[in-house]
């Protein structure tokens, strides 16, 4: 009995090392198993961003050789849509609520003659000159003129101008010559009157834009008459061109009138 028993246990001995040396030859081939699963996807992961990025640069490219390729017009708007501080046009950095400007009349000199009279059927010659506040000078000036109220002239009381004497002649011109005869109303002939209209205006805004904004000219008006000479010759008494709008000329002749009176009585 002895006997059996002990090869009974050598038996089970030699089994228990043969389990125990057949799991030591299984477990390496199982872990180098497990680290082919896990290495397969990282490297699937990093083929994937590998592409991607590629993809970016692609694109990248793509859209640079698009914006080289835009005509100048649209790569200009492009450029300017992305810009978030434009450097402002003059008129937004402008203040508009600051003083507008004027014109002045210097050909006949409005200071010194505040109701000129023109002569009817003859050239005259307008001058100017832009007031201080006067910025932004106009780039095309027009001037119109109006008939007086009463004269039964104007086809339109209400309106501002009745005819043309200029139109958008350059904002850099300083004078003017106003031909009576051509450039008129049609149909209506000047009439000797007072109460003449003259408006000069920023040809960009109009004759009706009263506030066209700080810089820039309003509308300026002027009065003056007109008259019809009778006088042809020298001997007369009158001389040719006789301008009753000069003081000089009215106050020469009244002279002379005086001293022939004077030299009349003592002699």
């Amino acid at each position: 009995m002895r006997g059996l028993l002990k090869v009974l246990l050598v038996a089970l001995l030699f089994l228990a090392l043969s389990s125990v040396a057949q799991k030591e030859e299984t477990s390496p081939s199982t872990t180098e198993d497990n680290t082919k699963e896990t290495a397969t996807p990282t490297s699937d992961a990093t083929s994937r961003r590998s592409s991607n990025t590629k993809d970016d640069e692609g694109d990248e490219k793509t859209d640079d050789s698009e914006q080289e390729n835009l005509p100048e017009d649209e790569a200009t708007a492009e450029e300017s849509d992305n810009d978030e501080d434009p450097t402002p046009s003059f008129d937004e950095s402008y203040d508009e609520t600051g003083m507008p400007g004027t014109v002045e009349l210097t050909t006949p000199d409005y200071m010194t003659i505040p109701t000129p009279m023109f002569e009817i059927g003859e050239k005259i010659t307008l001058g100017w000159k832009y007031g201080n506040y006067t910025q932004r000078p106009p780039v095309k000036l027009s001037i119109c003129g109006k008939f007086p109220r009463g004269s039964n002239k104007s086809p339109d009381a209400a309106a501002l101008c009745d005819w043309d004497i200029a139109v958008n002649i350059s904002g850099s011109l300083r004078k003017y010559e106003w031909d009576t005869v051509t450039q008129g109303m049609p149909g209506a002939a000047f009439v000797a009157d007072s109460g003449y209209l003259m408006r000069f205006y920023d040809s960009e805004y109009g004759v009706n834009n009263a506030i066209p904004g700080a810089g820039r000219i309003v509308p300026s008006v002027f009065w003056f008459n007109m008259y019809n000479s009778r006088y042809d010759l020298t001997n007369q008494g009158v001389p040719v061109g006789y301008d009753p709008s000069s003081a000089s000329s009215l106050a020469v002749g009244a002279c002379s009138v005086f001293a022939i009176v004077l030299c009349a009585m003592f002699v």
